[in-house]
């Protein structure tokens, strides 16, 4: 009887401990939206896209954000820059990337698309605020 109760107790214990490691990634995924830092390991590596993550840092001042705006099916991550209006390393890094400016964009942005990618980036400054926001745009249904 003992043993039973013991490999019981030792069952719980390991489902709490695996459900303590995984909800947060649970909470992630379902996640309507989220501000975040590169301190904030978690959100940082579950939420940051490659280019975001190599993007050049123009400000020190800066953050991510990720919203799931259409539930599955479209996405949304992006830096804000604070502090500054320059947007030539981003222009340059794009380029490099081998994303091209578009003639047309969707919002009063400037944007940018690569042959090899569905992503939708576009960029805006605002000397009023003085900042800088860059956005991917991800959907399945992007051509």
């Amino acid at each position: 009887m003992r043993k039973s109760v013991a490999v019981a107790m030792g069952v719980i214990l390991a489902a709490g401990m695996v459900l303590t490691a995984v909800l947060p990634y649970v909470k992630m995924e379902f996640a309507s939206s989220a501000h975040y830092t590169e301190q904030d390991t978690r959100e940082y590596e579950y939420y940051t896209p490659d280019l975001l993550k190599k993007i050049p840092k123009i400000s020190k001042n800066y953050e991510f954000n990720y919203s799931n705006i259409s539930g599955p099916q479209a996405f949304v991550f992006g830096i804000q820059f604070n502090g500054t209006t320059d947007t030539s390393k981003i222009r340059d890094y794009l380029t490099s990337e081998g994303y091209e400016p578009q003639k047309q964009c969707q919002t009063e942005a400037e944007c940018w698309r690569s042959p090899h990618s569905k992503d939708v980036v576009s960029f805006y400054q605002s000397t009023e605020l003085n900042l800088v926001s860059v956005e991917i745009y991800r959907s399945e249904y992007t051509e």
